[in-house]
């Protein structure tokens, strides 16, 4: 923690503290001060976590949706004064040890977040983005890569067709063609008029072409200024440092900006609107039952954090369940089969929406009056203290949870307190846990009508009301690729001769930037040596115990009162066939009934006690041979220490009592589950791709298609339009498989808290785990066939491609392990970054070496391009083989693979983590020698590694694309004339279900 020279009012080299305050429930203290020269906002949140963070945080206001903030934010990690570096962002990323590090277009914010466990690498990584955000080179050409460009498809002849490029205008493409961001996106226009919030800050694709590069430079010169950041820090590295750099770098002889006016409060609607629009459907799914509908409000002003919260509380009462009273509502009523909630918690004026699907639009008056009459219900009638008092647990928990797995811990602090300081609110509303639910328990003591009052003022007699439905089109996606097309016609014919040759001109000086190899620019950037790298590979404790039949894996650490617990059995071995009612049962099971309770009196049990049930099932491919593995079935969950009891009960109740003859629950569930799972397909498009494209690589490939992949879509599908006369057969193959996976003998139990609580749950044996009891079983087999897969372009509702290749590859305890793991790092730095993103306009690309798995994967995705792209998978992998790197791409591959490995784990995870590694055979030792292999590789290992283990099965993998039916047409033509085979094309088979 830092020293007291923080306190508030306190001055310390031109800053003067305004608030010091410590976060007891966090183990932290909150310190802000401000920079009395030019004004600049500080913001430390002390603690000792060794993964440091910082944020540079501008607030950044679209005036359209042609996404200026979204490009900008590119644009800057294109090159800066003191580092005229072409991509200094991605050069960075394989120059230090980084656990995180990203840029952010929020919207109504534009931040740059960088972590490390390093304090070298952070002031690196700190100096760079520094320079970057205040001082970047905003490069025309940097400009036109990123954002949008016009170029014909062949670069240099003006007699190919015109086409917009970039890595924007791609990404947004591909997120507009998710169903629900087009839902948000068309909403928040309609609900926010005349707003910032009504714009798509992201970027429209039709509007990201009108943006011109005076306008990047202007938005850059109003926002992007030292007087309007905010500077966060997060960590144990001392606050005084922090400041010290950030005066010497950017502070000294800045002039003071005034500050950005708040957003003015939206006038209000005098009668609610409503909307109906459109959203691309696939073209051979059936439109029936297909309809989103939105009803939503704008409620609070985030400053009114008391309303804000007791929101967040009605929003879990009344949305957080299948048994909560709307939701329930909702689905009782038989008009739709998905329902749930849209908050969003850190704009300026709070929306909230209901969101509908599986349903039909000329429903939509029926569904509204289900709304409103349970809202006036409730308002009447009160909501129980009882559920009351389960969506403050819910909160409670959520807020004291330590989380950083996929991002570090201090970036959502800096969502829950930096976002509302810049709207002018108290950063330590958002960090207060209990302290804060205790003053909204006594707000609701002291008004017992408070919630009811919410009810009414927000939702019944609020005007500014939304309600928008978004039919599905099979012809949208072409109509709006016509519309671009026919917009790039009328811009080609009115092309005079000089702006032609600009054009071509442009294109070769873009080419010839992305060409560029130049090293004594790329010696500008800061680095951490391999010197510097940690030598020894991670441990973490794992304490065997037996407890009754249970064997109990715990591993001791600080996890803020919280209880991790994930119940293991072994998995029967299990017939092909059946393979996709396990995934089914492990999605139904935490949802139906178990312990004599019906389940709704489950579900808020769980809302009640615990931080929620999941259950999953792994594979644990083993270390010795990825070809080989032992699966498990899980029940994972977490619960405050004081509710753990109740928690270990409903696990026990859970895998020896679920009920599945509820077969109007059950139906209510599959029919959920397959509008879900319909609805966010073509945003996971390159998930089933990957899967498809695995499933005839291995035997492992073929189980994750049946349990995730297109087999498992279809068979949903199929299930969910039968419901009525394949009930009595579901009903009984659930049981059969619940015998296969639940309650198999010798069940493991993994526990992350502290050993004093360990102490008391043994003495009470769990709550009955600890003699659950067993049944025989067949041990896992597995002995299923594999089929030859084709090439081929499956047709989605996308205006981009999803594309891959997945081949086999070695397992983790192979001598080459290591290398083929660092050669997946350089086909992505050395060609495959340049190819497919700089020069392609794809949003991503990239190759995974699945070394457990025993896979290894090339793809990309939001990508306007296939025939280059597989031309970019072959010129990546013949880079390698013909050893066209150098020792320094080899040791930047390096840092990134253990940034992979030392990347850090919330405590709650822990146990987890070593337990998996347990389970799959990964020894310290072996670790250790995969570590030693990783440092010691030599640029020969690698090119040997890739000669002998993936040349041969890269050149015998299939290719699997989504993608258009348009492009995948236009890109056959390009693969035969490249003298490359053409992708056998048919749709995704939605009819044949």
């Amino acid at each position: 923690m830092d020293d007291t020279r923080f306190e508030t009012g306190n001055y310390y080299k031109g800053f003067t503290v305004t608030k010091s305050l410590e976060i007891p429930e966090l183990q932290c203290r909150l310190i802000e001060l401000v920079h009395e020269a030019s004004g600049a906002i500080v913001m430390h949140i002390a603690n000792n976590d060794p993964e440091n963070l910082f944020c540079l945080s501008f607030r950044t206001l679209p005036e359209s949706s042609n996404g200026v903030a979204h490009v900008l934010e590119h644009t800057v990690l294109c090159g800066s004064q003191k580092y005229p570096v072409r991509d200094p962002f991605f050069a960075m990323n394989r120059r230090s040890l980084n656990t995180f590090m990203n840029a952010l277009t929020g919207a109504d914010f534009t931040c740059y977040p960088a972590a490390s466990q390093v304090e070298q690498d952070f002031y690196n990584l700190l100096d760079v983005y520094l320079d970057s955000v205040f001082h970047p080179l905003l490069h025309e050409l940097s400009f036109a890569q990123e954002g949008c460009r016009l170029e014909f498809a062949n670069p240099l002849d003006q007699t190919s067709p015109l086409e917009f490029k970039g890595v924007v205008f791609n990404e947004m493409k591909g997120s507009l063609s998710s169903p629900t961001t087009r839902l948000i996106e068309t909403l928040n226009a309609t609900l926010y008029p005349n707003s910032p919030y009504g714009h798509n800050s992201g970027g429209d694709p039709s509007q990201i072409p009108n943006l011109t590069y005076e306008e990047l430079l202007f938005f850059h010169k109003n926002y992007y200024h030292p007087s309007r950041c905010l500077f966060f820090f997060y960590g144990n590295l001392p606050l005084k440092k922090h400041l010290e750099y950030i005066s010497y770098k950017v502070l000294k002889n800045v002039k003071k900006l005034p500050p950005l006016p708040p957003i003015p409060k939206l006038p209000r609607f005098f009668k609610p609107v409503y909307k109906e629009d459109f959203y691309p459907l696939s073209p051979d799914e059936i439109a029936e039952d297909k309809a989103i509908i939105a009803y939503s409000w704008l409620t609070c002003h985030i400053l009114d954090q008391i309303s804000l919260l007791a929101l967040s509380v009605l929003d879990i009462a009344l949305m957080d369940n299948d048994a909560s009273p709307l939701k329930l509502e909702l689905l009782r009523s038989g008009l739709v089969k998905q329902a749930q909630s849209l908050m969003d918690s850190e704009v300026a004026e709070i929306p909230y929406g209901i969101v509908v699907k599986g349903c039909k639009a000329k429903d939509a008056n029926a569904i509204e009056n289900v709304i409103f009459n349970t809202l006036k219900r409730i308002a009447k009638e009160g909501l129980s203290q009882k559920l009351i008092d389960s969506a403050l647990h819910q909160l409670e928990l959520y807020r004291s949870e330590i989380t950083g797995d996929s991002t570090p811990f201090g970036l959502s602090l800096f969502s829950r307190a930096a976002l509302l300081r810049q709207h002018g609110g108290e950063a330590e509303d958002g960090l207060r846990i209990h302290s804060l639910f205790e003053e909204l328990r006594t707000k609701f003591v002291e008004s017992p009508h408070f919630l009811s009052d919410l009810i009414i003022r927000h939702f019944l007699t609020n005007n500014h009301y939304v309600r928008l439905i978004l039919k599905p089109s099979a012809e949208l996606a072409s109509q709006e690729l016509e519309k671009e097309t026919q917009r790039l016609r009328a811009i080609s014919k009115s092309l005079t001769e000089t702006q032609i040759d600009t054009i071509i001109e442009r294109a070769k000086a873009l080419e010839a930037l992305q060409e560029e190899e130049d090293e004594v620019k790329h010696s500008l950037l800061p680095k951490i040596s391999l010197d510097d790298v940690p030598k020894s590979a991670r441990s973490l404790s794992l304490t065997q115990i037996r407890s009754g039949l249970l064997e109990v894996f715990h591993h001791n650490v600080f996890t803020n009162k919280i209880v991790y617990a994930d119940l293991v059995f072994p998995v029967a071995d299990i017939r092909e066939e059946d393979l996709w009612l396990v995934r089914l049962f492990s999605a139904l099971l935490p949802q139906v009934g178990c312990g004599l309770r019906p389940y709704q009196e489950t579900l808020e049990y769980l809302q009640e006690n615990t931080g929620g049930i999941g259950a999953f099932i792994g594979l644990n491919h083993q270390a010795q041979d990825g070809n080989q593995f032992q699966p498990s079935f899980h029940l994972r969950g977490r619960a405050m220490y004081h509710k753990a009891e109740k928690f270990f009960s409903l696990l026990f109740d859970m895998a020896t009592s679920a009920n599945f003859t509820d077969r109007a629950r059950l139906k209510e569930l599959v029919l959920k589950h397959n509008t879900n799972l319909q609805s966010s397909f073509v945003q996971n498009a390159l998930k089933y791709a990957m899967n498809l494209s695995a499933s005839s690589v291995s035997i492992a490939g073929k189980i994750h298609q049946a349990w995730y992949g297109l087999e498992y879509l279809m068979q949903i599908k199929k299930l969910a339009s039968n419901f009525d006369t394949l009930s009595d057969w579901l009903i009984e193959n659930l049981e059969r498989v619940k015998d296969l996976v639940l309650c198999t003998k010798k069940p493991h139990f993994v526990l992350a808290c502290e050993q004093t609580e360990l102490a008391k749950y043994l003495e009470d044996g769990f709550q009955g785990l600890s003699d659950l009891p067993g049944r025989a079983f067949t041990p896992w087999k597995g002995a299923y066939s594999l089929a030859p897969l084709a090439d081929q372009g499956r047709i989605i509702s996308s205006q981009v491609a999803f594309t891959c290749k997945v081949c086999s590859s070695i397992s983790y305890s192979h001598p080459a392990a290591a290398a083929i793991s660092l050669a997946a790092f350089l086909f992505d730095n050395v060609t495959l970054h340049k190819r497919v993103r700089e020069q392609g306009g794809a949003y991503g690309a990239g190759t995974v070496a699945n070394i457990m798995a025993g896979t290894f994967s090339f793809y990309s995705y939001r990508d306007p391009n296939i025939t280059t792209t597989l031309q970019a998978f072959n010129e990546a992998l013949h880079t390698i083989q013909t050893h066209d790197f150098d020792e320094s791409d080899l040791e930047e591959a390096k840092r990134e693979m253990i940034q992979n490995l030392d990347s850090p784990i919330a405590p709650g995870s822990r146990a987890e983590v070593a337990y998996s590694w347990y389970r799959e055979g990964k020894t310290h030792e072996m670790r250790q020698a995969f570590r030693d292999a990783i440092l010691q590789a030599s640029c020969t290992d690698i090119v040997r590694a890739v000669e002998q283990h993936l040349a041969t099965a890269f050149k015998e993998a299939n290719c699997v694309s989504f993608a258009p039916k348009e492009l995948l047409e236009k890109e056959n033509a390009k693969l035969i004339a490249a003298s490359l085979p053409p992708l056998h094309i048919e749709k995704i088979g939605f009819h044949n279900a």
